[in-house]
């Protein structure tokens, strides 16, 4: 059975595209041909009456293309342990395995059930047949326990102010005690709350634009967040 013939039913349908992440490194994604029919798709809306769930994962969102750039070109680590948090479409976990330098462990992780179908046929698109996919709620962290990762990213997902706490539980549980943890944010009014949140803690943390230069949060541009538990580790990546 082809990849194509897996993905689930879906209102609008599915399209296929191609990401540039570098001059060598091009990522293939099955995205939503309409992702804004999900609004009013029978299942979605059942979700969302129960768990106030919406179907974010169904975009792309701008952030992701730009970390995944900024991941490739200081990539991890040979055998990296890598875990992606509220994966969505993969792509920012998929960059992070094939820029590897050499194999990479994947572990794509939402709470969406429809991303969770799409992931596994994401990954093995780009020849990452042995991803694995984990159905993560952070509030629900016992359910079950992976164990610790070298590198955790996160694109768009400290958005919500109630959520940052449990994000920043996830990460203090699964980031390994040499790793470190990226974030990306467009530029929301909720970073700066998180960065607190993140160093309250007594990790050490900073951030940078697009380029990699050292950059204060701001409205409205890209920030790339660093999180470890020692200074000597925020240059994971690097």
């Amino acid at each position: 059975m082809t990849l194509e013939a897996r993905l689930p039913e879906l209102a609008g349908g599915w399209a296929r595209q191609s990401h540039e992440i570098s001059s060598d490194l091009e990522v293939e994604l099955f995205v939503p041909a309409a992702p804004d029919e999900l609004l009013d798709d029978d299942g979605v809306v059942a979700r969302n009456e129960f768990n106030d769930s919406m179907p974010y994962w169904a975009w792309l969102w701008d952030s992701a293309p730009t970390m995944a750039r900024r991941i490739a070109a200081e990539p991890p680590a040979s055998g990296a342990r890598i875990l992606e948090l509220g994966a969505g479409l993969g792509l920012v976990g998929i960059a992070a395995a094939l820029a590897t330098r050499g194999p990479a462990e994947l572990t794509l992780s939402d709470h969406d059930p429809l991303s969770l179908a799409v992931l596994p046929l994401n990954a093995a698109l780009n020849g990452l047949d042995q991803a694995q996919t984990w159905n993560l709620d952070w509030r629900e962290l016992d359910r079950s326990d992976p164990g610790q990762f070298d590198l955790v990213v996160g694109c768009d997902v400290a958005y919500e102010a109630r959520l940052q706490e449990p994000l920043l539980d996830v990460v203090d549980r699964y980031m390994g005690p040499s790793g470190i943890a990226l974030f990306a944010d467009p530029g929301r009014t909720r970073l700066p709350g998180f960065l607190r949140r993140a160093r309250a803690r007594g990790f050490v943390v900073e951030t940078e634009d697009s380029e990699g230069r050292p950059a204060e949060a701001a409205a409205g541009a890209f920030r790339l967040v660093r999180i470890a538990r020692h200074p000597e580790h925020l240059s994971g990546t690097r």
